[in-house]
């Protein structure tokens, strides 16, 4: 008796059977903490962490998180209003944050080269590396005139337009 060997060779993508292939742009809808990043991407460290978003203030500001368990010096880290721009990068200069901190840095076109847009992105690397600490992008009307587009809850939570910038204080529902 003779038996037959036969072998089958099926395509595939690199999704999940039951999930929709990951965007390779950024989905500023995403819940996610970073939302822009690809699929191979490496996780977020997640050491300082953006916070809240005001984007059409006077002046523009963003409010960082340090989310770890021991103090932290911020000019360890940069950021940039474009992923992987770092040619623009800017230095934190707030010194030392204490665990579970809340600082604010304002984006006057000054100090900070930049303003930002009421559609932008705002990314935090580890200066070292260029690990990706943490960021996001928004839509034109995400952080509008007289809110902003925060973490609810704070740190870890997802992003959220609010009509109640809380500059320094953690963010209300």
């Amino acid at each position: 008796m003779r038996t037959t060997l036969i072998l089958v060779i099926a395509a595939c993508s690199n999704a999940r059977i039951g999930e929709p292939d990951a965007p390779l742009a950024a989905n500023v809808h995403d819940a996610s903490p970073v939302d822009s990043a690809s699929p191979d991407a490496a996780a977020p460290l997640r050491i300082i962490v953006l916070n809240e978003v005001s984007a059409q203030s006077d002046p523009d500001w963003i409010e960082i998180v340090n989310a770890t368990t021991e103090p932290l010096d911020t000019s360890q880290f940069v950021f940039v209003d474009k992923a992987g721009a770092f040619d623009k990068a800017v230095p934190f200069a707030l010194g030392t944050i204490g665990p579970g901190a809340l600082a604010t840095v304002d984006c006057d076109g000054s100090a900070v080269p930049f303003k930002l847009g009421s559609g932008e992105e705002l990314w935090i690397y580890r200066a070292s590396d260029h690990a990706v600490s943490d960021g996001t992008a928004w839509m034109v009307g995400q952080s509008p005139p007289g809110g902003s587009f925060a973490r609810i809850p704070d740190t870890f939570g997802p992003f959220t337009t609010t009509m109640n910038p809380t500059k320094g204080e953690p963010n209300e529902p």
